[in-house]
């Protein structure tokens, strides 16, 4: 048996549902898309798109900024934004993060700032909240920035935070791996009346994925959520073992949602109206303490590791634990002792990326390990898990210490 590194936030159920949506043929997209839009908010300002991917390229065409203006982007996140900025013949600028708070520090920001800054786009991290404020605060003087607000980490539920009303445009995804997950899809708000008039003109005109490859998309994430589960998983991880495949590489590959070399492509549709009923399904059910048992066994672990590993984000009150990550002093030893435990800990597969020359972003990607965290996972084994990881830190520990102690001892001379 294995625990597997993330839990799929959808149930059997909601795969029933999502295929029996596949197959009632009155579903509308219109009437659909007015129900998420006025779910999603009470001022008129929300849209749906297939991604935040989409919905971030569809938001930077109409604008039409000068060639080599420039974007500053919060520096951690994944390579397909900046590539979409650089589609549009734009210039990514980093601006570093404290890992402890998980916000942008506001030195590096201002100093990012330049004349050709257009754009700030400011990622909320790992399930938790940064404060705006310092965002805001960088650019009052600077009307000719827009603001956006990448939230697809940070979705809490529909009657929590859905983005801060003085941003140009928040984006929540819905994606695979998502909070309250519909397999795909977006939620955005525009507060500019006109430019959401567009941006609307805009998606409407990309060409409608259809509801064959919703259904093989069901099919498949029925498979990974099966397969998910502690003893198939375990199955799975030595079997990959045995024919000597990297079973991290096979995750990651089956979660991805769009080729980066066909990005453009893959993202500029609209999304199949049963993913759309999904969605408003997923977003019902969002309601009501939707991610307490995540933040409850988030809590547990931080309280009882923050003093054996560095924990990204721990001074976050708002954090939800979408990822759990950690730094240690040697984390190819902490992941195989938690392997040989049954955790699927893992330090390679993930997205998110560095961006530039941000330090502690860079740091983060360096030594960052991902922990199996989640709700599902019963009360006795995150015990284990926790009781595993301080074990094996501590051992990190004591073998530094005397790594130490050796290098500074004086030499001895023998004698003849």
């Amino acid at each position: 048996m294995m625990h597997a590194r993330k839990q799929l936030d959808f149930s059997f159920r909601d795969l029933v549902a999502a295929a029996v949506h596949s197959l009632r043929p009155g579903l509308r997209r219109e009437a659909l898309t007015a129900d998420l839009e006025r779910a999603w908010s009470t001022e008129d300002d929300a849209l749906v798109a297939l991604s935040v991917r989409t919905a971030f390229d569809a938001y930077l065409s109409p604008l039409n900024l000068p060639h080599g203006s420039e974007v500053v982007m919060t520096g951690i996140n994944i390579p397909d934004m900046v590539q979409i900025v650089e589609a549009h013949g734009l210039s990514v600028v980093p601006a570093d993060l404290n890992m402890r708070t998980l916000e942008v520090e506001p030195a590096a920001l201002r100093r990012a700032i330049t004349p050709l800054t257009r754009v700030v786009v400011a990622a909320h991290l790992f399930g938790a909240r940064m404060n705006m404020e310092p965002v805001f605060q960088a650019v009052k003087h600077r009307r000719d920035i827009r603001v956006v607000e990448d939230c697809a980490q940070a979705f809490r539920g529909l009657d929590k935070y859905t983005g801060d009303a003085r941003s140009d445009i928040s984006l929540y995804s819905f994606g695979s791996i998502k909070t309250a997950s519909a397999l795909g899809g977006a939620m955005a708000r525009v507060r500019d009346a006109k430019t959401r008039t567009a941006l609307k003109a805009h998606l409407a005109a990309y060409p409608k994925r259809g509801r064959a490859g919703f259904i093989w998309r069901v099919i498949k994430y029925g498979g990974l959520k099966a397969l998910s589960l502690p003893l198939p998983y375990g199955l799975f991880v030595r079997a990959c073992r045995l024919l000597r495949r990297d079973f991290d590489e096979i995750i990651v590959a089956a979660v991805r949602n769009f080729k980066s070399d066909e990005l453009l492509l893959h993202i500029r549709q609209q999304p199949p109206v049963p993913q759309l009923a999904l969605l408003r399904r997923r977003l019902e059910q969002s309601r009501n303490g939707h991610l307490d048992g995540r933040i409850a066994a988030g809590d547990f672990a931080r309280e009882r590791l923050r003093e054996f590993v560095d924990i990204h984000g721990v001074d976050n009150s708002t954090h939800t634990y979408w990822l759990f990550p950690v730094r240690c002093a040697d984390k190819e030893r902490l992941v195989a002792d938690l392997h040989a435990a049954g955790f699927d800990a893992t330090y390679t597969s993930t997205q998110l990326k560095a961006i530039g020359a941000a330090r502690e972003c860079q740091a983060y990607i360096d030594g960052t390990v991902y922990l199996p965290v989640y709700a599902r996972l019963p009360q006795r084994e995150l015990e284990r898990l926790v009781a595993t990881i301080r074990e094996s830190c501590g051992q990190m520990d004591n073998n530094e210490a005397v790594a130490t102690s050796i290098t500074q001892q004086p030499a001895v001379l023998s004698k003849r």
